[in-house]
């Protein structure tokens, strides 16, 4: 029979996570837990610098090599930075996963930083910045989290202009060292692999940095991310916005309600995700039937989570764009459904709706093997390791009466409203 179970082991005191699946392409990853949540502000934006840095060349290869050895393995690399965590990854054919961790291990353990290498890629970084820039919704989300949350959640992990600007190959290398170590990084692999082969690969690696004596496998503390989550700059104003933002060139408002969600050890995550799809997870949904459907009053309307401060702060933002006349009447729909939910819950159409999307979602995400490892990654990074199937079986253990017992208790809360509004030429 099939093992259908993560298997957990160390090597030389890291964290590995074997992932099966069925799966002839396999996906390798290394996640620290780092972040813009770990910064000061004199070096806003470091994680994501350093984690462009990894592709620019190590004690063995230069960029070229690199790029040119995934290519010849048949791999897709890429990394990314949020708040909590830096992720780097590759899927590969299962035949050549011994060059990807050997390639990989040697990115993230033996990346040498060229300072040449440093200049053009701090260019990129504000080229990448100013993209950002020029997009309403990256401008919208930035100034919701420069007001609503404390500077440790809330920045943008990009970091300022001038923090790209002088942020320095030692000030790279000193964060790192006191970032990257043995309790703050897990190396995932998903596929159909075998866990002891595996082991005995990492094992190889790690044994050369071993003998190099390496400083990211010392033994720092694990990272905790603090308490404080909302800011006390948000702003207060008599249309009962929490915050009003405008932006030029824009001819749509862009509006978001945000809530703390559950965290993700409270036992009843899995009830509010799916009570949460109930009001906003798709067509079918409470905010879609009836601000789409009923009112016209948006193109598309919904819910989604980020993870602001994982695993204890997870956002929930309820967004729309509609017209700048619209937006007193969508937060007052938004707000009257909140309250039906509240006092007659949901129904049993809706409820199993919501369950069977939720429960399609969890698949979809899970199909493949770098799906699979994405969607589990950053769990076991915080420490819960459920596998896919676990996960499944608590989607369909809950009931419409779970939802509706724990409506008021995520719902009855202070609505944080934040609208960007087209800028009136005077």
């Amino acid at each position: 029979m099939e093992n259908k179970r993560t298997v957990f082991f160390d090597v030389n005191g890291v964290k590995v996570a074997c992932i099966p699946n069925s799966s002839e392409m396999v996906f390798f990853g290394i996640m620290a837990l780092a972040g813009s949540n770990y910064e000061t502000p004199d070096i806003a934006g470091i994680s994501h610098f350093a984690e462009h840095m990894f592709f620019k060349g190590t004690t063995s290869r230069n960029w070229r090599q690199i790029n040119q050895e995934f290519a010849k393995m048949g791999a897709y690399f890429n990394a990314y930075t949020s708040n909590t965590e830096v992720f780097y990854h590759t899927t590969c054919p299962k035949e050549n996963l011994h060059l990807a961790t050997h390639l990989m291990t040697d990115l993230i353990f033996n990346s040498t930083f060229p300072e040449d290498e440093l200049e053009k890629e701090r260019t990129v970084i504000i080229e990448e910045k100013k993209m950002y820039e020029d997009d309403p919704d990256s401008v919208f989300e930035t100034c919701i989290d420069d007001e609503m949350f404390v500077w440790e959640k809330g920045h943008s992990t990009i970091g300022t202009f001038e923090t790209i600007e002088n942020i320095s190959k030692q000030d790279i290398m000193q964060y790192l060292r006191t970032r990257y170590s043995v309790n703050n990084i897990l190396l995932v692999c998903c596929g159909n692999i075998n866990p002891d082969s595996l082991k005995s690969e990492l094992q190889k690696n790690f044994d050369e940095l071993v003998e190099q004596n390496h400083p990211y496998l010392s033994d720092i503390p694990r990272h905790q991310v603090g308490s404080e989550f909302w800011s006390d700059k948000v702003l207060d104003n008599p249309f009962g916005f929490d915050l009003i933002v405008e932006r030029e060139n824009i001819q749509q408002s862009k509006i978001k309600m945000l809530v703390q969600d559950l965290s993700l050890f409270d036992p009843n995550r899995t009830t509010a995700t799916i009570l949460w799809n109930a009001i906003g997870g798709g067509s079918y949904s409470l905010l879609y039937s009836r601000i789409r459907e009923e009112l016209g009053l948006c193109y598309g309307v919904g819910t989604y989570n980020q993870k602001l401060a994982y695993p204890d702060h997870i956002l929930l933002s309820v967004y729309g764009s509609l017209a700048p006349e619209n937006v007193d009447l969508f937060r007052e729909e938004s707000e009257a459904i909140f309250k039906d939910v509240i006092n007659n819950g949901i129904s049993e159409d809706l409820f199993e709706c919501a369950k069977t999307t939720s429960l399609a979602k969890v698949l979809r995400a899970t199909e493949t093997s770098v799906g699979r490892g994405n969607f589990l990654a950053t769990r076991y990074l915080f420490g819960k390791e459920d596998g896919v199937e676990e996960i499944i079986n608590s989607y369909k253990a809950v009931t419409r009466k779970d939802c509706n017992d724990i409506a008021a208790r995520i719902l009855d809360v202070q609505y944080n409203w934040a609208v960007m509004n087209p800028k009136v030429q005077k």
